[in-house]
């Protein structure tokens, strides 16, 4: 009976890592302090920063990453982005693209 328990909640363990979500674009985007600049939906508060709303996913995901890489110079965004993981970089360009 000991071994089926222990098999039992060795798979419990296993699904409960195996299915979890990638975080919401929506709650990084504040977290983060993506909405300072860009406004909750992509919409810039101010003509100095770029509006987000409506770019292509693909595009916002490899700025990002290019931020984050420090092939892509902005002092502000290379640090914004520099401990976002792979993830996040999804669910914000997701996000910030409307999809």
């Amino acid at each position: 009976m000991n071994f089926r328990y222990s098999i039992a909640l060795a798979l419990i363990a296993l699904v409960g890592c195996a299915g979890k979500e990638e975080p919401s674009g929506a709650e990084l985007a504040v977290e983060k302090g993506c909405v300072a600049c860009h406004g909750y939906n992509g919409r810039s508060i101010a003509p100095t920063f770029p509006n987000l709303d409506g770019q292509w996913e693909t595009y916002l995901r490899l700025q990002l990453m290019a931020y984050r890489a420090g092939t892509r110079d902005n002092a502000i965004m290379t640090d914004q982005a520099a401990a976002l993981t792979d993830a996040e970089i999804r669910a914000l360009a997701r996000h910030f693209s409307g999809g």
